[in-house]
C-alpha cells in the first residue's frame, strides 16, 4: 500500500527512449526503473544505462527530457539486493522481489537434491540409479507434491526430512531384491563375454567426444566454460578440439558452423579439477569495496588467480577478478554471495 501511494501521490517526471517513446515515472526514479518499466528481463539483464548520450550510474535521478538508453547482458546474473534501495516504482520493486523469490525456490530445489543424494548414498544406494522416474513418482504421491523440484524445494527448507524421502525412493528397490539380483547376474554375464564397453582413459579438460578417443581436447579461454556450461566442440587446424561455451560469440558466426561438433562433461559436479572463470563486478566506488569482494571470495575456499580494478569520474567501480571454480552451482553460489555485499550493483561472467 505504501509503495502505491508513492506512484499514486508524488510528483512525475517524463523521459524519453531512443526512439523517441514517452516513459512516466516517479520523481526520483532511476534508470532500473525505467528499465523494468520497458520490460521484466529487461530489467533483470540490467548492467548499465546512458542518459542523453552519457554513462551514468544506475542510481542516477531521472529528470524531465532525459534521453534513456538501457545497457543489457545476456551473462548478467540478474539484480543484486542494493536495487530495491534505489529504485522508486513499485512495479520495480515487485519485480525485483519476484527474482530472489524465485532464485530462493531454485537454490532450495539444489540443496534439497543435494540432501536427498547425500541420505540416499549413507544408505548405501547410488543416486542415479535410485533417482529413477518411477521412484521419484512414488515418492511425490506418497507426500502429495505435484512435481519433483516441489519436493526437492521442501527438504532445502527443512519442510520435509531427506531420510523420509530417501525411505520412500527406496521401498521399491527393497521390495524387488530379487529381480535387481537378476538384472545383476545378467550385467556379469554381458561383461563376461567381453561386450562391455572399456572405461574411457581420464582427460584433463573432463570433456569427452562420444565415439572418438585419443583426441586433444582444451578448453578455450575466450570463454573459460565450467562443468555445467552448455558447450560445444570446434575443430582446429593441427590443435585438435577446443571447447566453447555455447553462448561464446566466437562460435556465433556462419563461418565457423562446419567445424562444430558435439561434446559433452564427463562428470558435471565432479569437483577433482578447478577451471578459470572471469568475474567483472560493477559497485559504487567506496572505501573497502575491493576487500569486501576478495574476503567474500576467500570466505567460499575458492582461489584467486588475478584481480585488478578502476573507477571513473561517476564513482563507479570496476573490479575484474579470475578465479578457480569446481562447476557451475559453485560459480553460481560465489556470485550470490557477491550479489549481497553493500554497493555491488552487478556481477558479471566475461568472455574475451
Amino acid at each position: 500500500m505504501e509503495s502505491l501511494k508513492v506512484d499514486l501521490f508524488s510528483d512525475m517526471v517524463y523521459v524519453f527512449t531512443p526512439k523517441g517513446d514517452v516513459i512516466e515515472l516517479p520523481r526520483g526514479s532511476v534508470p532500473i526503473d525505467f528499465s523494468y518499466k520497458i520490460h521484466t528481463e529487461v530489467g533483470n539483464h540490467t548492467i548499465g544505462a546512458k542518459v542523453n548520450g552519457k554513462m551514468e550510474p544506475l542510481d542516477y535521478q531521472l529528470k524531465n527530457g532525459d534521453i534513456v538508453e538501457v545497457m543489457t547482458s545476456k551473462h548478467s546474473y540478474g539484480p543484486s539486493q542494493d536495487w530495491l534501495k534505489m529504485t522508486q516504482t513499485s512495479q520495480a520493486k515487485n519485480k525485483i522481489k519476484q527474482f530472489f523469490k524465485k532464485q530462493l525456490r531454485e537454490e532450495n530445489v539444489i540443496k534439497g537434491r543435494e540432501l536427498v543424494e547425500e541420505e540416499l548414498r549413507l544408505a548405501g544406494y547410488e543416486p542415479k540409479e535410485t533417482l529413477t522416474e518411477e521412484n521419484v513418482q512414488l515418492a511425490m504421491d506418497k507426500f502429495s507434491f505435484t512435481s519433483e523440484e516441489d519436493m526437492f524445494a521442501a527438504v532445502g527448507y527443512h519442510g520435509i526430512t531427506a531420510a523420509q524421502i530417501v525411505t520412500r525412493l527406496t521401498e521399491k528397490i527393497r521390495e524387488e531384491k530379487e529381480k535387481n539380483k537378476k538384472i545383476e547376474e545378467t550385467i556379469e554375464e554381458v561383461n563376461a563375454s567381453g561386450q562391455n564397453l572399456k572405461k574411457k582413459p581420464k582427460r584433463d579438460s573432463g570433456v569427452r567426444v562420444e565415439g572418438v578417443d585419443n583426441m586433444l581436447i582444451r578448453l578455450s579461454k575466450c570463454c573459460n566454460p565450467v562443468p555445467g556450461d552448455q558447450i560445444v566442440g570446434y575443430i582446429t587446424k593441427g590443435r585438435g578440439v577446443s571447447v566453447h561455451r555455447l553462448d561464446c560469440p566466437n562460435v556465433q558466426t556462419d563461418e565457423v558452423k562446419d567445424r562444430l561438433m558435439e561434446v559433452n562433461w564427463e562428470n558435471e559436479e565432479a569437483e577433482s579439477k578447478q577451471y578459470h572463470v572471469d568475474l567483472e563486478i560493477s559497485g559504487y566506488d567506496r572505501r573497502g569495496l575491493l576487500n569486501d569482494v576478495l574476503q567474500v571470495i576467500n570466505e567460499m575456499k575458492t582461489n584467486i588467480i588475478g584481480v585488478n580494478g578502476r573507477s571513473d569520474r561517476n564513482k563507479i567501480a570496476i573490479i575484474h577478478v579470475t578465479i578457480l571454480i569446481h562447476n557451475i552451482n559453485h560459480l553460481r553460489r560465489i556470485v550470490e554471495k557477491l550479489k549481497q555485499i553493500k554497493d555491488v550493483y552487478t556481477v558479471e561472467r566475461t568472455i574475451q
